[in-house]
């Protein structure tokens, strides 16, 4: 039975893999919206069935591109066995800094091309970046959860605490260097801030 299973499930990632890579080599010719369902699927070699077997529409087609895309770019990142300690952080917010300035170079947000998809896209990522930080947390054995606030909420913030100024950066004129940039994000996370308490009037 599970010899069965893991065929079956190899099957579908293969099939899910194919339909992905034939999404991706339209897209680079003709790009996101002249893209349709019926063409990747004659580029898959796949009926319009199976397509929606794995994906509802084009859009969570692209969702599951972009996630596997940034979790590939983020382990050729990391060191070999990541996890939360300042090493590990510092590599992962540099990584996410580069991946975006790679996707917007300074500039704002495109009116034009991929805009219709780029919430989906930034969801998709902050979404991968919060789940391998919550990964993390789960692993070290000396962060506690807090009584307000359990491991996926704190995941969350953290990757909000990344992902929110990394984006900012990637589309504004440059200021401080991805290092640079990198080093302030983790101070934060790392150290928290202090704000001295004012006088009362």
């Amino acid at each position: 039975m599970a010899i069965v299973k893991r065929r079956v499930d190899r099957r579908i990632q293969r099939t899910r893999q194919i339909l992905q890579q034939a999404f991706k080599d339209i897209v680079r010719v003709k790009g996101f919206a002249a893209t349709s369902i019926q063409e990747i699927t004659e580029r898959a070699n796949v009926n319009r069935g199976t397509f929606y077997l794995h994906f509802a529409d084009k859009y969570m087609l692209t969702e599951a591109v972009v996630r596997e895309l940034f979790r590939q770019e983020l382990a050729r990142s990391l060191p070999a066995a990541p996890g939360w300690d300042r090493q590990s952080l510092q590599l992962l917010i540099q990584a996410v800094l580069e991946c975006l300035e790679g996707k917007y170079r300074h500039q704002p947000r495109p009116l034009f091309a991929l805009a219709e998809v780029a919430p989906l896209v930034e969801r998709a990522m902050h979404e991968e970046l919060t789940e391998l930080i919550l990964t993390w947390l789960k692993q070290a054995r000396r962060v506690e959860p807090h009584a307000c606030m359990p491991l996926a909420g704190i995941a969350r913030v953290v990757g909000w605490a990344i992902f929110g100024p990394a984006l900012q950066w990637s589309q504004e004129p440059m200021t401080a260097t991805s290092v640079e940039m990198a080093t302030m994000i983790l101070l934060v996370i790392m150290e928290g801030v202090a704000v001295p308490e004012l006088a009362p009037a």
